[in-house]
């Protein structure tokens, strides 16, 4: 008896012949989308493209922000979320206006996080606990000056339980591999850092841009 060999329809198998070049379209996709978010937006190009006045994604006024004036005590630190803005960020040099000037900070310090504004590390402290706060933000974006930064500069931390002012005692790079900044538990009430230098002629930044300050003047919880 004469067999006949099945075959698939013209329509499945040219759908079968797409897989392959869909798959490889995917791949390109998603290998593009990790090269923007890693190494594009680290590079001076990208501050040209963005501008120093491009809008935030975000406000005081979108999150429900507001600073709060000096306590009479701390008793504690209020809950803080995770991704939550509770403080502001000013900087402030030679005795004029404020350099770095009203950049949100929130808690944590994912890539999400960091094109809202400055992220404070988890393992560090809140201000009024004592401990370090170690706060980061992109150099193409709230953190373009950092690196102008000079000893003796003041930093107002603006929070949901009160305002903080400390004085920038030291300035350091680091190596990439270096971590030594992200220790809270180092002889520094608050940390800035960011990627270094600013101008790097488009390529990638490694090293980073380090300010170590005291607290001049803020409450502390008193347990």
């Amino acid at each position: 008896m004469e067999t006949r060999a099945r075959t698939g329809s013209p329509v499945g198998r040219g759908f079968a012949l797409l897989i392959p070049f869909l798959l490889f379209f995917a791949g390109v996709f998603c290998a593009s989308m990790y090269l923007f978010q890693s190494v594009v937006e680290e590079t001076a190009y990208f501050s040209l493209l963005v501008g120093d006045s491009a809008p935030r994604e975000i406000t005081d006024e979108d999150t429900g922000f507001e600073p709060a004036g000096r306590p009479n005590a701390l008793r504690a630190i209020p809950s803080i979320r995770y991704g939550k803005q509770f403080a502001r960020l000013n900087v402030s040099w030679d005795g004029g206006g404020w350099d770095i000037r009203n950049v949100p900070v929130f808690l944590g310090s994912d890539k999400k996080l960091l094109k809202k504004g400055a992220g404070m590390s988890f393992g560090s402290s809140f201000p009024g606990e004592g401990g370090c706060t170690i706060l980061s933000a992109h150099v193409t974006r709230d953190f373009a000056q950092l690196e102008d930064t000079p000893v003796g500069a003041t930093v107002l931390l603006e929070t949901s339980y009160g305002p903080y002012t400390y004085r920038v005692e030291e300035k350091k790079t680091a190596k990439g591999t270096d971590r030594w900044y992200m220790d809270a538990g180092q002889d520094a009430d608050l940390v800035l850092y960011t990627c270094y230098p600013r101008d790097n002629g488009g390529a990638r930044r490694t090293d980073r841009c380090v300010l170590l300050c005291r607290l001049v003047d803020g409450l502390e919880v008193r347990r």
